[in-house]
């Protein structure tokens, strides 16, 4: 996967080459980041112990957006708008920065503009009908949502890390290291967010005698403030996501819990979802998994042909994946 001088450290261990099971996590996130779904798709990961393992594939995914022109939150929302404009069936409203009003997103034309309408008011005035441009997306919401967050900060302090992470042949693109993006969101343990940032902080990797904790490499907002961030964070336990996004396209669930409850959100309908569980949880715990797979087996199938995209699991490492029929 890659050449020296990244090494790794856990818990205060000897600094070491990556280990080869967490390589396969980062090459796991890596490659579901690159995937173009056409429906949902689910995973589990099971993992034989606790671990940081969900961080690990976070890591891969973000490193792939990172290699993806124009992977930031400006153009994903517009592209969010662009896409339900072809959805006639389904009438959707946005808000605008300072115009007044609701506006109906009517159709994106030949010419490959959108246009929006006012819909008409009480003293029967109806007469503003525009274009949403990618340039300008960021001033229209959604009706009932929050306003698009393009976080500001200093570009990523990191940059030379990820280009050594991945030596694929496709290197991270140096205009990404400074915009703010959500197509990834870590959902945190149901024990709270300093439990999950607790476990990745035991995680250092260094490169030419700089050590950088997990955390920072993931720069999630509350955990890399003044920075720009890449990856959002969905706290289980409150249902708050960390920051108002675009369009969340894979969700990294950190244990059993967060799985469960991240399946079930509405914000994450349709996103991918992937849950990093362990098998040492009281039988319980267990069985609740099991009971939701065989649930979700009237809408979802097995995905082999994803599957034969990863490397081989190492040992201890288990792999199921679902798509939606």
């Amino acid at each position: 996967m890659q050449t020296q001088p990244i090494q790794f450290s856990e818990a205060g261990g000897p600094w070491q080459r990556i280990p080869r099971w967490v390589e396969f996590l980062i090459t796991c996130g890596f490659i579901w980041a690159d995937t173009e779904s056409v429906g949902r798709k689910l995973a589990i990961v099971s993992m034989p112990c606790e671990s940081a393992a969900a961080g690990f594939v976070v890591l891969g995914a973000m490193r792939r957006r990172l290699a993806v022109h124009d992977a930031n939150d400006s153009l994903a929302h517009f592209q969010r708008i662009e896409r339900l404009a072809g959805h006639k069936e389904v009438q959707t409203f946005l808000r605008h920065d300072t115009y007044l009003g609701r506006f109906r997103l009517e159709s994106k034309d030949p010419m490959g503009f959108v246009w929006v309408r006012r819909e008409q008011t009480s003293s029967g005035k109806n007469s503003l009908r525009t274009i949403i441009l990618p340039s300008h997306a960021n001033a229209w919401r959604f009706d009932g949502e929050a306003p698009i967050q393009n976080v500001l900060g200093i570009e990523l302090p990191y940059g030379s890390f990820y280009g050594q992470l991945m030596q694929d042949g496709f290197p991270p693109i140096q205009a990404n290291l400074a915009t703010s993006d959500s197509g990834i969101c870590l959902a945190g343990r149901v024990a709270g967010e300093s439990v999950s940032k607790n476990i990745l902080d035991s995680i250092l990797f260094q490169s030419h005698d700089q050590a950088v904790p997990l955390p920072n490499l993931l720069t999630i907002q509350r955990w890399s403030p003044g920075t720009i961030s890449r990856v959002t964070f969905f706290n289980t336990r409150t249902g708050q996501i960390d920051r108002s996004t675009g369009c969340t396209r894979i969700v990294i669930a950190d244990g059993d819990g967060a799985f469960l409850k991240v399946i079930e959100a509405a914000d994450f309908r349709h996103s991918n979802v992937i849950g990093v569980v362990h098998r040492v949880l009281e039988r319980d715990r267990l069985e609740a998994i099991g009971i939701k797979i065989a649930e979700l087996a009237q809408w979802y199938a097995p995905d082999s042909e994803l599957l034969k995209e990863l490397p081989p699991s190492p040992g201890g490492i288990t792999i199921s994946m679902l798509k939606r029929r």
